[in-house]
């Protein structure tokens, strides 16, 4: 989609790009031709663990409106430097299985059935407008929704995050919101598509390098995967774009790297271990306040 012109919003208000681009999609063709759609970034990447398709994921939650499925957090390892190669073949510093380093990995994203039962793409999970559900008061009632060990919830409690007694059974979304240092710094330039205005700084850092374990099960997909890749770059069009995109990609980090002002942020990302204790109180996190990082609208 075009999200150039982001004054889509209540009474003309200018949408973040990300949300822009949800409100956008819903108009796409390929959107309504979909049976299931997620809103899943660049960075993500879905690990189905029994089976290797998404119907294999589908069939092993039973029948679903909803399945909402948990980040699992990737670290760099301390890689420093951009390699133009697949991230799912060079991060697998993560953060534990059970257990969460901070809130933010407590995050799910939400694979959901194109069937009419919801009416609106967020960020983390699909919503229904309770003026248009059959039973206004109660506008998740017929919906079933599930985690991604087949349990089932009630839609109405869904936020941003797990719950209690989350399963991961049938797949994880690994999320690699950092890979190298060099490929964070063009990250943290960018901005944010979503909360523009918050700095992905030391915090976020901090948060997003979870180093403390390793996960290697997502190599099993990878055979597939480059099948696909093979097909796509061999399209003279989007190689020539790939092309592109990884010499931009290097320029930008040789430019940010003759800043001054970024010299101790670049040491920082560069010696950062991303090793800490799993937090107990994480699971317990209050919901973050609207203007916060995961707030949906």
């Amino acid at each position: 989609v075009d999200n150039n012109n982001r004054k889509i919003g209540r009474k003309g208000a200018e949408l973040s790009p990300q949300r822009a681009a949800l409100r956008l999609a819903t108009d796409h063709p390929r959107y309504k031709q979909a049976d299931w759609v997620i809103c899943s970034d660049a960075d993500e990447f879905m690990n189905i663990r029994s089976g290797r398709t998404l119907s294999d994921l589908v069939a092993a939650c039973g029948p679903a409106d909803a399945i909402s499925v948990c980040w699992k957090l990737f670290g760099n390892g301390l890689h420093r430097h951009y390699e133009d190669i697949p991230l799912t073949e060079q991060f697998f510093s993560c953060a534990p299985e059970t257990g969460f380093t901070n809130f933010r990995g407590a995050g799910i994203k939400t694979l959901f059935r194109n069937n009419g039962a919801f009416h609106r793409m967020g960020v983390h999970r699909p919503k229904v407008n309770a003026a248009r559900a059959p039973d206004p008061e109660k506008p998740y009632a017929h919906v079933t929704w599930r985690d991604a060990g087949g349990q089932q919830v009630d839609g109405d409690t869904i936020t941003w995050r797990t719950w209690a007694g989350f399963a991961h059974t049938h797949a994880r979304l690994h999320h690699y919101a950092i890979r190298s240092a060099d490929s964070f710094l063009v990250k943290r330039d960018r901005g944010r598509t979503n909360h523009i205005h918050v700095d992905q700084g030391r915090e976020y850092f901090d948060a997003m390098n979870t180093n403390h374990t390793r996960d290697y099960s997502i190599l099993r997909h990878v055979p597939g995967m480059l099948q696909e890749l093979v097909r796509l770059r061999s399209d003279p069009v989007l190689n020539e774009l790939h092309m592109q995109a990884v010499a931009w990609h290097r320029e930008k980090i040789t430019d940010i790297k003759s800043r001054p002002d970024w010299r101790d942020f670049i040491e920082m990302v560069y010696t950062h271990p991303g090793i800490k204790r799993p937090d107990p109180k994480a699971a317990s996190q209050p919901e973050p306040e609207p203007e916060e990082e995961f707030a949906d609208d």
